[in-house]
């Protein structure tokens, strides 16, 4: 079977993706390219006797190196088509060009027609050109261009056939291949000079493809050919033809190609609705409106959000089930407790599966989020939406597409930085990318809500309100901030895309397409997110676990449990089934099956669930479901109200061993020695080790704290009562705890997704200790301010606000003056 190896290229939004999906099918996998985050989407298939391997190479507008997307596309095609490489060597270019708007597109495939590979022209989205009046002689392109021309509708499984059949017909005339050359007259001597001096050179690609290249000044090039040639060499010739005839090489040939360009769309194309308003018109006077511009966008922005975040929550309902069932079965062949002895085996893969399912809990939401995404991508908003914000995140360093990924973030409260960050791949520019990566973790996560209310409960319940106002609102202020303060320094040598803003026509997007950028996207997330995050969970249980309790506590534990077994047995001592749990083993048995039982009845939810659960229980131990369901039998009522009051003890004392275990912990002692630091904030070594632990997922936090305040008056009361009663913290205390959480780094899961998205371990490192520096600098600051003018939360708390937004409001007016350039020597 012969072998054909496919690049398809084209600009963005030219709906590349739609074609990719129509002749690949689902089978594809998705990665990064090496060293950058640029998707790398390669479709595997069979068509008659060839196997194809298709490659969809980033959108781009030209073969240049500004962008992320324009290097890697070019070192593919560069890699790809060395005839000596180990890997299958690209047999065929595959162009794909938005038909609606044929005139821009043409000036790429005009630079990939110079490479010196065989391409394809697809005119995608040609009912859409027809609609708008346009008649494209595609045959004529052909016969001027020297390359098949095959017409498509991606969005509409028109032109799959014809283009695979183009493929292999073109790749069975490669050998017939004559290359592609433009005359670009008066610079042609110069060109031709450039390629006498690459004579020598041992690389694959055309020569005269190099030297327009190296003309163009393009530094990737001058990087592949290596000591070939020096670069005073090619500057002798750009500056010759700037002497001869005062014009840049650069804007010379690039003029060349859109005069090309021209010429193909004035000899194929005929428009006969020149003057007519068209669909996409009409909707941009709305849409673009300078009135109605913002409150769409708003509208749409908490669309996404209410149907990706909260009906993603609700639909979370279904499948939580499947997942508690997934933990109770996994729970169900582990080791059984004796009585308060739990093996560690049993702790350790409860905690792993705890884990993991936190995360797959996401599913729903994220591919909600991803599939709303897609729409809006295919539908061509999200340009819109980059448009209309741009102005006012420019001042801070962002982007308008940094306006999706902030909302999903939590600018509101209750968002998640996970799909924020996810969503910040499309952002263009370097620079405003990596800010908004970096900025999305201050936005209030769902997460942390359950911390806010468990302060705002215990200390300020007047307030509540109030503060809950300063804690939705700050976070938008703080990422602003923040943005600003990186771009103009550890950020300001970033690269930054030149600003192309293109609106291209709306489309109605395709239900396949959606779903299988959706799966692909969701797919990545359960493999390289869930994997990592285990294997810090493994580190975070030992961390918890070792060095463990010590020998008295030990014995100290078990005492008081053979208290409470004693009391357990002293009451059924006189009852008919003492035979049947006279001994410690059979106890924990019961108290086991009992525990299971409740367990597993509060996750059924239908009363057929909970009949089929009976029946199910009745069946391992009839005896053991008497005590469960008493019903009349007095006997088996004594039993139940016994191992009910066991199962509490029980689980007090799982508690105070727990409690003592974490703060004897690697943890717990990492808490305490940064009492020295935190002390300037209020905190003790009891909030640090909460904080520590909510790392693992913000949810900790509050357990945490619950579990360490909670004592053994306590256990009617809830977990604020307890906290304001035994912490021995002040409202200001609490104002600073509160600026802490704001201020702090999110959970693994945002830090692993920060990974992915810098593809840099030490961008992940400094997006968890810078953050945990301001947290503690902010915190100390206020409550060292608020204490020495006796200030009490709410006022500490308004005194940080408005100092926030007076700085933000500042630099709004500061104007950027960023460097776009680095290198040189270290030491001038």
């Amino acid at each position: 079977m012969k072998q054909i190896k496919v690049g398809l290229a084209g600009q963005p939004n030219c709906g590349k993706s739609t074609i990719f999906n129509l002749v690949s099918g689902i089978e594809q996998h998705i990665a990064n390219y090496p060293g950058v985050t640029v998707d790398k989407k390669v479709g595997f298939f069979k068509y008659e006797d060839y196997k194809v391997e298709m490659v969809d190479l980033p959108g781009t507008y030209s073969f240049s190196s500004f962008s992320q997307e324009e290097k890697v596309a070019k070192k593919f095609i560069i890699d790809e088509s060395n005839p000596n490489s180990k890997e299958k060597s690209i047999d065929i270019i595959v162009n794909v060009i938005d038909s609606s708007n044929l005139k821009r597109n043409l000036y790429l495939t005009f630079q990939l027609l110079e490479i010196g590979i065989p391409v394809i022209v697809v005119l995608n989205m040609i009912d859409i050109a027809k609609n708008r009046g346009l008649e494209i002689d595609s045959k004529k392109i052909s016969k001027m261009l020297s390359c098949p021309v095959v017409e498509t509708s991606g969005s509409k499984s028109i032109g799959g056939k014809e283009l695979m059949q183009t493929i292999t017909n073109t790749f069975e005339k490669k050998t017939k291949y004559e290359e592609f050359k433009i005359n670009y007259e008066e610079l042609e001597v110069h060109i031709q000079k450039i390629e006498k001096l690459l004579e020598n050179s041992k690389s694959h690609l055309s020569k005269r493809w190099l030297a327009i290249k190296l003309l163009e000044e393009d530094p990737t090039i001058l990087e592949h050919v290596g000591s070939n040639i020096k670069k005073e060499e090619i500057d002798k010739e750009i500056e010759s033809f700037h002497t001869l005839h005062d014009k840049d090489t650069i804007s010379f040939l690039a003029t060349f190609r859109y005069d090309s360009a021209d010429v193909i769309y004035h000899e194929c194309v005929k428009n006969n609705n020149i003057n007519k308003e068209t669909l996409t018109d009409k909707i941009d006077k709305i849409v673009l409106n300078r009135i109605f511009a913002i409150p769409i966008l708003l509208f749409i922005i908490f669309l996404v959000y209410e149907i990706s975040i909260v009906y993603g929550y609700k639909l979370t309902d279904y499948t939580w089930p499947i997942l508690a069932s997934m933990k109770n079965f996994i729970i169900d062949i582990l080791p059984m407790a004796d009585f308060t002895k739990v093996p560690m085996i049993t702790d350790f893969f409860i905690w792993m599966t705890n884990s993991s399912i936190a995360l797959l809990n996401y599913i729903p939401i994220f591919f909600i989020l991803f599939a709303l995404i897609a729409i809006m991508e295919d539908v061509g908003y999200m340009p819109r939406m980059a448009f209309i914000l741009d102005k006012i995140f420019k001042k801070f360093g962002l982007h308008g597409q940094s306006t999706l990924p902030l909302v999903l973030g939590g600018a509101m409260v209750g968002g998640c930085a996970v799909p924020g960050v996810m969503s910040t791949k499309g952002i263009s520019d370097e620079r405003a990318r990596m800010a908004t990566i970096l900025t999305v973790p201050y936005m209030n996560c769902l997460a942390k809500v359950p911390f806010y209310t468990l302060l705002l409960g215990a200390f300020f319940k007047p307030e509540m309100a109030l503060m809950m106002f300063f804690i939705s609102t700050i976070t938008i202020f703080i990422a602003l901030l923040i943005a600003k303060l990186l771009t103009t320094t550890v950020l300001k040598t970033r690269q930054t895309a030149p600003f192309v803003m293109e609106l291209p026509p709306y489309h109605v997007p395709t239900i396949k397409g959606v779903f299988i950028r959706s799966f692909q996207k969701v797919w990545i997330y359960i493999k390289k997110v869930v994997t990592i995050v285990l294997a810090v969970a493994v580190i975070l249980f030992a961390m918890l676990e070792f060095p463990g309790l010590s020998e008295d506590s030990i014995l100290k534990y078990e005492k008081q449990s053979e208290i409470y077994l004693a009391k357990f047995d002293k009451q059924i001592k006189n009852n008919k089934y003492y035979q049947l749990v006279d001994t410690k083993n059979e106890v924990s048995d019961l108290l086991n099956y009992y525990d299971r039982y409740r367990a597993k009845r509060m996750a059924a939810t239908s009363k057929e669930d909970a009949k089929q659960l009976d029946k199910k229980f009745k069946l391992i131990n009839a005896d053991y479901y008497t005590f469960l369901k008493p019903r009349k039998n007095k006997e088996a009522k004594k039993i139940n109200r016994a191992i009910r009051k066991l199962s509490r003890d029980r689980k007090k004392v799982l508690r105070e061993m727990k409690n003592e275990k974490i703060e004897n912990s690697i943890l717990g002692m990492t808490g305490r020695s940064l009492e020295p630091i935190t002390q300037y904030a209020g905190f003790d070594w009891k909030i640090n080790v909460a904080f520590l632990s909510s790392f693992a997922a913000r949810e900790s936090a509050v357990a945490t704290l619950g579990s360490i305040y909670e004592n053994n008056k306590a256990d009617s009361k809830r977990a604020e009562e307890a906290m304001a009663e035994n912490s021995g913290y002040t409202p200001l205390h609490a104002a600073a705890i509160i600026i802490f959480m704001i201020l702090t780094p999110p959970c693994i899961a945002t830090m692993i997704v920060v990974k992915m998205q810098t593809n840099s371990y030490k961008w992940m490192v400094f997006a968890i200790f810078f953050p945990v520096f301001l947290g503690i600098a902010m915190s100390s600051l206020t409550f060292t301010v608020g204490n020495i003018f006796s200030l009490s939360g709410v006022e500490a708390m308004a005194a940080f606000y408005f100092a926030i937004v007076f700085i933000t409001l500042i630099l709004a007016f500061y104007p950027s003056k960023s460097i776009n350039w680095k290198g040189g020597l270290n030491k001038v």
